[in-house]
C-alpha cells in the first residue's frame, strides 16, 4: 500500500488549486461570452410571423411520435405511426400567418395559422356542421393545440407564442 508523505501532499494542493483556477476562469470566460452573444445579436423573440411560424413547426416536431420532420418552404413533412404502427406520411402546407391584436383576456396578440393537412397522400377534412366543426383530424394534432385552422398567443413574459 502506498504511503503519503507531508511533501507529497505540499505538491498536491498547489496543483489542485490551479485546476480549480483554471475551471473558475473558463466559467467566467463562457459567461461573459454568453452576455456578449446575448449583446451581439442573439435576439429575443419578436412576436411576428416569422417567430409564428417557426412555433408552428416546433409545435408539430413536439408532438409524440413525430420523426423525420422536414421543412420545404412552406410545406413541412413528417413522420408518425397510424393505428397500426406503421409509419404514415404527413405534409402540411401554411397557406396564411398573421400576427395581430386579441380583444380577450388570454393575451394582447394572437397568431392566426391556416393551414392544409394532409396524410398518406389524403386530405383532412374540415366543415362546419349543423352541430359545429366536423372534422377527422386525429387527436393527437388537435391536443397539441393544432388544426388547418389555429390561434397562438403571444406570452410577452415567457416571449413565446402558446398554443
Amino acid at each position: 500500500m502506498a504511503s503519503t508523505s507531508a511533501s507529497d501532499r505540499s505538491v498536491a494542493k498547489p496543483s489542485l488549486a490551479r485546476a480549480v483556477a483554471r475551471a473558475a476562469r473558463a466559467a467566467l470566460g463562457a459567461l461573459s461570452l454568453a452576455g456578449v452573444s446575448l449583446a451581439c445579436g442573439e435576439s429575443v423573440p419578436e412576436p411576428d410571423v416569422k417567430s409564428l411560424r417557426a412555433s408552428f413547426i416546433a409545435q408539430i416536431e413536439s408532438i409524440d411520435l413525430v420523426k423525420d420532420l422536414e421543412v420545404y418552404g412552406s410545406e413541412i413533412h413528417f413522420a408518425r405511426p397510424d393505428g397500426s404502427g406503421a409509419d404514415v406520411d404527413w405534409r402540411v402546407r401554411i397557406d396564411s400567418l398573421e400576427v395581430g391584436p386579441w380583444a380577450g383576456p388570454e393575451a394582447e396578440l394572437a397568431g392566426h395559422v391556416v393551414s392544409r393537412w394532409s396524410v398518406a397522400g389524403r386530405p383532412v377534412s374540415v366543415e362546419i356542421g349543423p352541430d359545429g366543426l366536423v372534422t377527422d383530424m386525429p387527436f393527437f394534432v388537435l391536443d397539441a393545440g393544432l388544426a388547418p385552422e389555429c390561434w397562438a398567443f403571444w406570452d410577452e413574459e415567457e416571449k413565446a407564442w402558446g398554443w
